[in-house]
């Protein structure tokens, strides 16, 4: 498909959106469709030679700095710049035909989010945006003027003058070019300063952060043969950024953190009237879905730029998101660090490598208390979450005679406002309690050699549930003397205590195709309450629903990506002591 463009004879015009990727995409297309021998853009011609300069050292970023205070940014992912760019690249001539105006009034047209662009194309686009625009003002005539006498000028010195403004004067430029006369204007006269930003100062102010601008640099040297998609490069930038993220905190990250970061960050774009979100949405999803770290990651990726390398030894300015933009919005990462307490045995943590777990019999082995009171928590409050659950899908509405019920159901009673009625809200008795609760991290174990060690626990007292699980094998991670460090891949509670088999090796269960589906098959039969709790990424399957219909018990399930990872991560690490004995040392090798 040919690129979208206004044509005035030889004059061949593309409205833009300053600082906008898709913009600069189309530029780029359109440019070398027409093939022009001169180019036109909407900077002040007094800037001509300073922007010539600043567009041949992209794509490093460069800061254009006028005496009475005024800034430029310029950065590859601005069509303006690229236009001026592909002309020194071509050697071909560039101008800058703007009327330079003194303290010019920031104005902004309400327009669609540009992503639309890439969807409906650059010329249904503007036509919208023609029917809404608002009218000029005294100053945008001034401009425009000299623009379309400046436009005129160049194309009868050119055979083919490629030129492009914002959107709001473009139309208007080009009926200007009729014009057989055009008032007199002044050019004054201006001190330009050429300099380049520090890193930290890139990271936070370029229009276009680090991330994109580095794809769509990629996407230039092929000629956009394939276009550029922020949907996409959204996905990429989340994808990439759970490898540092991993390795960094061992904290595993599974599918469903992306689904819902990303489904957050569509959903806060959409409540600003955007369709993509920015960057300060993409790392709040991060952050509120995942934790801090994540978020810290995908900033730490997204504002990265490694073409600003200033091999011209420009100066290096160091300024602000305030200073360029004029408005901004901070986020702060709380980043999850050593404990404190560690550096008192930083010798012990040296000696790591020379700690050994060594049970005297395997039987020896046990939990360590505080984690074994934070698993127990997080099993009452999966039950009551689960009877919840059940209460909030029996609930019904029924009009109101004697009993409030459960309170007044607002909404039914304003939809039938005409019958002057109270409606009230009323849930059916509970099925009964929950004495089984299941949790799997991993549901598929794609790496199986991983959670080879299986084992059942029974509780040392009657506040203790008994506990099937799968794991990681005690001797891999060993962090002190007869102290492991050891990850669940899922777990099964069941209380009251010391009743548990080792459901393992019970032959009843060889049936089941995974560790998951022993721990729930063993939590229907061991249950002495109706209600199974599950927690897992996927609902279990309806064989093992029957299984539990047939027990007269019922399934709860809820899934996994309802709570906080932060928790999960917590509650999915825990530690293994070789004998009681540990349990007085723990605490000053366990964080």
């Amino acid at each position: 498909m040919n690129p979208f463009y206004l044509q005035q004879d030889n004059i061949f015009a593309l409205p833009i959106l300053h600082y906008t990727l898709e913009v600069a995409e189309e530029t780029h297309r359109l440019f070398h469709h027409i093939e022009p021998d001169c180019v036109a853009v909407e900077l002040p011609e007094t800037l001509t030679l300073p922007a010539l300069h600043a567009a041949s050292r992209l794509p490093d970023i460069s800061i254009i700095s006028e005496d009475a205070g005024t800034i430029w940014l310029v950065e590859p992912c601005d069509a303006l710049f690229e236009a001026l760019r592909l002309a020194t690249e071509n050697s071909i001539a560039a101008q800058c035909i703007d009327l330079p105006i003194a303290d010019y009034p920031l104005h902004r047209d309400p327009i669609p989010d540009p992503y639309a662009i890439s969807r409906i194309g650059l010329k249904t686009y503007f036509e919208l945006f023609e029917k809404e625009k608002q009218k000029a003002t005294l100053l945008d005539n001034q401009r425009e003027l000299y623009m379309a006498k400046r436009l005129k000028e160049l194309s009868l010195c050119y055979d083919k003058v490629l030129f492009l403004s914002g959107m709001h004067h473009t139309q208007r430029i080009l009926d200007h070019v009729h014009h057989k006369t055009f008032p007199p204007f002044s050019l004054p006269h201006t001190t330009y300063t050429l300099s380049t930003l520090t890193e930290t100062s890139s990271r936070e102010v370029m229009a276009t952060c680090g991330f994109f601008t580095e794809a769509y640099e990629a996407s230039r040297t092929a000629h956009f043969a394939k276009p550029l998609d922020r949907q996409q490069l959204i996905l990429d930038l989340y994808k990439t950024a759970i490898t540092p993220y991993s390795e960094k905190t061992n904290n595993p990250f599974p599918a469903y953190n992306l689904r819902n970061t990303m489904k957050y960050a569509r959903n806060l774009s959409w409540i600003t009237d955007t369709l993509i979100p920015d960057l300060y949405q993409l790392l709040t999803a991060a952050k509120g879905c995942v934790d801090h770290n994540y978020a810290y990651e995908v900033w730490k990726l997204a504002t990265d730029f490694a073409h600003r390398k200033n091999v011209d030894n420009l100066p290096e300015l160091n300024l602000s998101n305030e200073e360029v933009w004029g408005h901004s919005k901070q986020i702060l990462f709380h980043l999850k660090a050593k404990h404190p307490k560690s550096l008192g045995f930083e010798k012990k943590w040296k000696q790591q490598k020379e700690f050994s777990f060594a049970p005297y019999f395997f039987p020896s082995i046990c939990s360590y208390q505080p984690e074994d009171i934070l698993i127990e928590n997080f099993g009452d409050h999966l039950k009551k979450r689960g009877k919840q659950l059940l209460a909030e899908e029996s609930a019904r509405t029924i009009p109101f005679t004697t009993s409030l019920e459960e309170g007044i159901d607002t909404r039914e009673t304003i939809r039938h406002h005409l019958e002057h009625k109270l409606y009230v809200k009323t849930y059916d008795k509970p099925p009964g309690q929950a004495s089984s609760v299941v949790v799997i991290f991993d549901e598929h174990q794609k790496d199986r050699e991983k959670y080879s060690w299986k084992a059942t626990w029974h509780g040392e007292h009657s506040q203790e549930s008994d506990m099937a699980f799968y794991a990681t094998q005690p001797t891999a991670k060993v962090i002190g003397p007869g102290i492991s460090a050891c990850e669940y891949g899922g777990l099964m509670l069941s209380s009251p205590p010391r009743r548990l088999l080792n459901v393992w090796s019970d032959p009843d269960y060889l049936p089941c195709k995974d560790a998951a589906e022993v721990l729930l098959h063993a939590a229907i039969d061991y249950a002495t309450e109706p209600l199974i709790i599950y927690l897992a990424a996927h609902p279990p399957r309806s064989q093992l629903k029957s299984y539990a219909r047939k027990k007269k018990k019922k399934i709860v399930f809820l899934p996994i990506g309802q709570f906080s990872p932060i928790t999960l991560n917590k509650l999915r690490r825990f530690h293994v002591l070789d004998g009681k004995d540990k349990r007085a040392i723990a605490g000053e090798y366990i964080d």
